[in-house]
């Protein structure tokens, strides 16, 4: 943990008064891993605090890469009906600027802003230049990628400078920016839930592993038919095994006939654990059809961090609350099917945070967004670095 130490009786100051509010910035619609980051962040702290979410979209082009299917993270967020109020920044500087004043009102305690590396993040530092001057206290919490790199951090660093804390997902990027603040600047701290970081070497062979229903015909002609799209130029950079116990020679006949058969491997016999934690860990996605609450392949998807669609047909399923790499997928259309896991796949090199972890982030928020980083614990911190 680092700390600086300029404008500490201001920032004293700022810890009186009644600001129970919560305004959380970032990038992204819910179709962007950006913006199903900036989703948990503010579901999690609504559960003790009103927050408002205010979309950031710089232009056009900055997610490209990063849109998927639907989210099942967001699709719980939407059914508990806690209320959160969402507002857009507008494109131009001067507009955002007058915007981020009206929007930071009194009762805000804490502006979050959330920063993807890679993209046009220059907002943050107006973001947090508003928010000081109103008196809040400012967190900007930045994603640490398989890409990141001490050159990214040190861009970001500019736009982070004036904030009270930063939190990233890496240590080596909370090293990088206290270096880059030279001693001085925000606190940073390193935190689980904003590591994006890959689960292991990057590789060209996509394996996706499906867990399937007993005996269900209509899911595997789904799933047959939407691993068939796949254009025959890319199919040897794929492979798939369909993981379902069944009766009869009807299922292996339908693998055998269908367009990719030479890519797909149907396993039936009963896994041991051990068996059954290699197959997912070596598996680049995986789809899991109506998976119980108990489901061990959703589970092991969270240990793991593995990108997952989960395929289904009925209400939405009991798992993947709070789990960034959870996507739906519609059973009764293959093309749903299909892109679900093309999406997954795109992102099968970052290895996503489990619930638990952004539990413990909001508790780091919370704590931040009460105590308001009083001075007293600024100078013990200081000194305690020095």
């Amino acid at each position: 943990m680092f700390r600086r130490t300029d404008d500490l009786a201001g920032r004293g100051a700022r810890a009186s008064g009644q600001r129970t509010r919560i305004l959380v910035a970032g990038p992204g619609s819910s179709t962007t891993i950006p913006g199903i980051i900036v989703s948990e962040i503010v579901y999690a702290m609504a559960q003790s605090a009103p927050v408002t979410r205010v979309e950031v979209d710089l232009g056009l082009d900055f997610t490209v890469g990063l849109h998927r299917a639907p989210s099942l993270a967001v699709a719980h967020h939407s059914s508990n009906g806690r209320s959160v109020a969402h507002l857009r920044a507008p494109d131009s500087a001067r507009f955002r600027a007058q915007a981020f004043k009206e929007w930071l009102s009194p009762e805000v305690g804490t502006a979050i802003a959330y920063a993807w590396p890679g993209i046009d993040n220059s907002w943050v530092k107006q973001f947090v230049q508003v928010a000081r001057a109103a008196g809040i206290t400012t967190v900007v919490a930045v994603a640490s990628l398989p890409s990141s790199s001490r050159v990214r951090a040190f861009t970001l660093a500019d736009d982070v400078a004036r904030a009270d804390l930063v939190l990233v997902g890496d240590p080596d990027d909370a090293t990088a920016l206290v270096t880059a603040f030279g001693g001085g600047g925000p606190v940073v701290e390193s935190h689980r839930a904003l590591s994006l970081s890959r689960r292991g070497p990057y590789s060209s062979q996509h394996q996706i592993t499906a867990f399937l229903p007993r005996d269900s015909t209509a899911t595997l002609s789904t799933l047959l038919a939407a691993f068939d799209a796949i254009p025959e130029a890319w199919i040897n950079d794929y492979h798939l095994q369909v993981v379902m116990r069944h009766g009869g020679q009807i299922f292996p006949e339908m693998v055998a006939n269908s367009y990719h058969a030479d890519h797909v491997n149907l396993i039936s016999k009963e896994l041991t654990t051990p068996s059954f934690e290699e197959l997912c860990a070596t598996s680049s996605v995986l789809g899991v059809a109506d998976p119980a609450h108990d489901s061990r392949a959703f589970a092991t998807a969270i240990d793991f961090g593995i990108a997952t669609v989960v395929l289904s047909n009925t209400t939405l399923p009991e798992v993947g609350r709070s789990y960034v790499g959870g996507l739906l997928a519609d059973l009764t259309h293959p093309a749903s099917v299909h892109v679900a896991l093309i999406h997954a796949l795109r992102l099968a090199e970052l290895s996503f945070p489990s619930p638990d972890a952004w539990d413990e982030l909001a508790q780091r928020l919370d704590e931040s967004h009460r105590s308001r980083i009083p001075a007293a614990r600024l100078l013990e911190s200081a000194a305690n670095a020095g």
